[in-house]
Formats: C-alpha cells, sequence, structure tokens
C-alpha cells in the first residue's frame, strides 16, 4: 500500500505550520520566510502611512485645508490596506524576537501619530462649528425674525421682498 500524506501536509497552512515548527529558535521564533516578508512589507506600509499623517498633521497645524483635503483618498487607502494585512502579522506583536522591533516601534509612532491627528482634527471641526454658530447667530440677528407692531406683538404679516437688481430699476 503507498502511503498517502495526510491533507494538512499538502495544504498551504500545513506547509508553513510545518515550517514554523522547523525554525522555531531564539532569533525568530518560528517565523516563515513569508511570514518575514509579511512583516517587512507591512513596515513599509506602516511608513507610508506615518509620512502622510506626518504631512497631513504640518498641514492641519499650517491651517491649510486645501492640502488636508487632497490627502484624504490616500489616506482612506492606506488606512483600509493596513486594516486588511494586520491579520497577516499581529500574532507576531507578541512574540519577543528582533524581526518584529520595528514593527512594534512603527505601530507605536502610527499609535502617537493618529492621536495627534485626531487632536487637530477635532480642533479644526470645533473652530468650523463655532464659525457656523457665529454666522447664524448674526443672519437671525439681522432677520426679520424681530419685527413687532405698535402693541408689541409679534408681526406675522411680514414678507421678505427680493431685492431689485440695480439702482436704475428702483428709481
Amino acid at each position: 500500500m503507498i502511503g498517502v500524506p495526510p491533507t494538512s501536509a499538502l495544504s498551504r497552512l500545513g506547509i508553513r505550520l510545518g515550517e514554523r515548527k522547523a525554525r522555531s529558535g531564539p532569533d525568530n521564533a518560528g517565523l516563515t520566510q513569508e511570514d518575514e516578508e509579511n512583516i517587512h512589507r507591512f513596515e513599509g506600509l506602516l511608513s507610508d502611512t506615518l509620512g502622510l499623517l506626518r504631512r497631513e498633521n504640518d498641514a492641519l497645524e499650517a491651517k491649510d485645508v486645501a492640502t488636508v483635503a487632497s490627502f484624504f483618498e490616500e489616506k482612506a487607502k492606506l488606512l483600509e490596506t493596513l486594516e486588511r494585512k494586520q491579520p497577516a502579522v499581529e500574532p507576531f506583536l507578541a512574540v519577543d524576537v528582533p524581526a518584529v522591533a520595528q514593527l512594534r516601534k512603527l505601530v507605536r509612532d502610527l499609535a502617537e501619530q493618529l492621536e495627534l491627528n485626531e487632536h487637530l482634527l477635532r480642533g479644526m471641526a470645533d473652530a468650523s462649528r463655532t464659525i457656523l454658530s457665529e454666522i447664524e447667530h448674526l443672519r437671525s440677528r439681522q432677520s426679520l425674525k424681530g419685527v413687532y407692531d405698535k402693541t408689541g406683538q409679534l408681526r406675522g404679516d411680514v414678507n421678505v421682498k427680493a431685492p431689485g437688481k440695480g439702482f436704475e430699476r428702483k428709481f
């Protein structure tokens, strides 16, 4: 009878698990070549995201709204890619091996930049709300909402007429 290897030995996961078991040691804690490549690619992705966040934070501090808006699409793509690729490297963050030291540093840097980015964006949003509130206050103060008759009652029959076009048409 011919010996047939179990299905798990032929699957990609089975091969990787076998490689991890064979490579386990103090330097790589069972990281396969593919694991190391995933970590390296994720580090590159983190570096790209950090660069973008730093540029966006600089633009926020300079109050350059147009530049901040221009980063939106790229930022969304990078963050979506990070979210998609994270499961491939997340299990290795708990392992204390040199191959993951740079990844941990980049993750900490990303957390700091995201916190600063949130703080700056929140400040910009608060400023925008304050400006809109002041504009609304000025508009309501200059509106006809406060027209009263001789008895002190609010007049409800006040119609707002559209302004005429040009001085000559009125006179």
